[in-house]
């Protein structure tokens, strides 16, 4: 059995797309360009952000306005971080699980780290051993040192980690670091992207992860 999880943030745990999607908007539209459908943005996550608003901009004004977007981004996204955010169907539930069964759990992301903390612990209180978001401390993902990282502060072996994403960033990662990748199929990206990424195992639903836990 697994001794620990890593879970993903966006797409996995949190449906942040809404504001994201709202963040990028506003920004585009206060440089005078056009905004992109919310489901567009499906694409572009999961790099970090400076990625996402360079994916955003036009592409003839990426090099000369990518500074002044991502600073507006920045202060657009903070003022809306719980624009229409909600987590996915049954994972307060299993969190609660696993938490009471002794499974370490840690969240990963490419959310800055400042992000990453007030959305967990807003909406999981407790539950979660450690959240490692988008710092000058490590690579993001799909470098594997950040999740080497989660492993060894949780005094485990990378191998007796299971780790849970919805992009095939997160499966990389997985694979990369030595852990055990599982996709989730209500995420960003698709379940093709996931087993071209090398998941091991792709969840229907958020109690599908207790099965892989407790065989």
């Amino acid at each position: 059995m697994y001794k620990a999880v890593i879970f993903d943030l966006d797409g996995t745990l949190l449906n942040t797309l809404p504001s994201l999607a709202y963040a990028c908007n506003f920004v585009l539209e206060s440089m005078g360009h056009p905004t992109h459908e919310e489901d567009a943005y499906r694409l572009m996550v999961g790099k970090g952000i400076s990625n996402l608003v360079w994916q955003m901009l036009p592409e003839a004004c990426r090099e000369t306005q990518h500074a002044k977007a991502l600073e507006q981004y920045h202060t657009s996204y903070e003022q809306n971080l719980f624009y229409e955010l909600a987590p996915y169907p049954a994972i307060p539930e299993l969190l609660a699980s696993l938490h009471k069964r002794g499974i370490k759990l840690a969240v990963l992301s490419n959310k800055v780290q400042e992000y990453s903390e007030q959305l967990i612990r807003s909406f999981f209180p407790g539950i979660f051993d450690y959240i490692l978001g988008a710092s000058q401390d490590y690579p993001l993902k799909p470098d594997p040192a950040s999740a080497t990282a989660i492993a060894e502060f949780l005094e485990l072996d990378n191998s007796d980690i299971l780790f849970i994403g919805d992009s095939n960033v997160d499966m990389i990662t997985a694979k990369n670091a030595g852990m055990t990748a599982c996709g989730v199929s209500w995420g960003f990206r698709s379940r093709e992207e996931l087993l071209a990424a090398g998941a091991d195992h792709i969840v229907e639903k958020a109690e599908d992860i207790l099965d892989l836990l407790v065989k």
